[in-house]
């Protein structure tokens, strides 16, 4: 049996750890991802997953990640948890009998495995009440200042991982960062002082404006418009569109312009991303702002034929339509322009999900995401507390223009984030799954519960 004083060190190695992964993935994105040995493939999501189910924290009851799998508010999760990883071990075999190389086809099935991270957040939330503000505004700061320094430096600094596959894209050391908009909006949820989180929010719309992602973008205006929904603060909502019109209005009238991120194309300036945005609409409008109006709209449309090829292939056999080509087969080959380059994701969940794993695979994700956002809703309905419904919202819809869910940058702070979110759904009824001491509560003006920044 462990002592007291070494019990409680496990669980701080636990909480420093969900830190560290969390502002790291914000920050760094796929760089932070090749943390490891990855001549090996062995990296750092895959590393904490493996000492989380067989080392995890001492709960009151046991280790934590087996004590949760019998939460009763979480009964529902649980087993659809297990049929999506059960659906994604039959796929690695389908892969594999397909003739798909095995490494591949196992390192596909990250997919399915992901969602377990849930239980870490739930955990860390649990053991410290206010983890997820105090953590958001960490993040807001460590993302503000890195992303700025990212935009106008480290992109262009041509340092990358040494041992990476070459089957994959050259890997740089400073990676983008991806989380602006989720932390601005988490920012807004969870912190009741305004001006204490005003240059948080000032540099991280900055970092979001100057990474040129247009799939954020979209994805930060849908959660910023339910998050104003849902506190009835729509007069913050109509401020903050005023505040991005002056500033691109001074943009505008300043001549600002600087060189975008390297390998985001183009520069950094009000007709610029005027233009970016037009492009995929009327090309030839766009032109009129931008001297990249063609690249900005062959983009889109490069993604567009591969999404319909996909389908089309999906849907040229009964068994495909079922259960998709299996792990490990190359989604790439479908388009002539990307055969031979094994590039296995096509940007969007939807079409990831059913050119791998077919409708039924579809249908299985979209329940376990459906759940989720029960477990969110409930806790919105329960506390007023926004964030979790807000967050699940805003990345769903970031996923179906970027890799997420099948990417440890993406999945991981998105289920270490809504099992934090989650976690008053567990204490708030008297559901005692605590860890082996009582949780932490600090008196202060970060605690999430109840209520919503005003």
């Amino acid at each position: 049996m462990l002592d007291t004083a070494n019990r409680d060190s496990l669980r701080g190695v636990w909480y420093w750890a969900v830190v560290f992964l969390l502002v790291g993935y914000f920050c760094m994105g796929r760089s932070f991802a090749y943390w490891g040995i990855p001549p090996w493939h062995i990296f750092i999501g895959e590393i904490v997953l493996f000492c989380f189910l067989f080392w995890g924290p001492l709960s009151a009851r046991g280790h934590w990640p087996w004590i949760a799998v019998n939460s009763s508010e979480l009964h529902r999760y649980n087993k659809l948890l297990l049929v999506f990883l059960s659906f994604g071990v039959f796929q690695v075999l389908h892969g594999i009998w397909l003739g798909y190389p095995v490494l591949s086809a196992v390192r596909d099935l990250a997919f399915d495995y992901y969602p377990i991270y849930f239980f870490l957040g739930v955990w860390v939330a649990l053991r410290e009440r206010d983890f997820l503000p105090r953590l958001l505004y960490v993040a807001g700061w460590a993302n503000g200042i890195y992303g700025i320094f990212y935009i106008l430096v480290l992109s262009r600094i041509d340092w990358f991982f040494p041992g990476v596959t070459q089957e994959v894209a050259r890997v740089p050391i400073f990676g983008q960062p991806l989380f602006s908009g989720a932390i601005i909006l988490g920012l807004l949820s969870t912190q009741k002082n305004p001006l204490r989180i005003l240059p948080l929010l000032l540099l991280n719309t900055a970092v979001l404006l100057g990474m040129v992602i247009r799939g954020e973008w979209l994805a930060f205006g849908v959660g910023l418009f339910i998050w104003a929904l849902l506190t009835r603060n729509l007069k913050s909502l109509a401020l903050g569109g005023a505040m991005v019109l002056l500033l691109l209005g001074a943009m505008y009238v300043t001549g600002f312009e600087i060189e975008a991120p390297e390998g985001r194309g183009g520069t950094i300036s009000a007709t610029d991303l005027y233009g970016r945005i037009l492009a995929p609409i009327d090309k030839d409008l766009a032109a009129d702002y931008t001297s990249d109006a063609q690249m900005h709209e062959e983009t889109v449309a490069f993604r567009t034929l591969w999404w319909i090829a996909i389908w089309e292939s999906v849907h040229s056999s009964v068994s495909r339509t079922l259960f998709g080509h299996g792990y490990g087969f190359a989604l790439g080959d479908l388009v002539p322009y990307l055969a031979g380059n094994f590039i296995r994701t096509p940007h969007n969940v939807f079409f990831y999900a059913l050119g791998y794993t077919g409708w039924v695979g579809v249908l299985i994700f979209a329940l376990l995401q459906a759940e989720i956002a029960r477990l969110s809703w409930r806790v919105y309905r329960t506390s007023s507390q926004p964030f979790a419904i807000v967050s699940w919202m805003t990345m769903l819809v970031y996923a179906f223009f970027t890799a997420f869910f099948e990417t440890p940058y993406g999945a991981i702070p998105f289920y270490l984030m809504l099992g934090c979110a989650c976690a008053p759904l567990l204490y708030a009824e008297g559901r005692i799954l605590s860890p082996a001491s009582p949780p932490v509560r600090r008196a202060n003006t970060l605690n999430p519960l109840p209520g919503t920044a005003g």
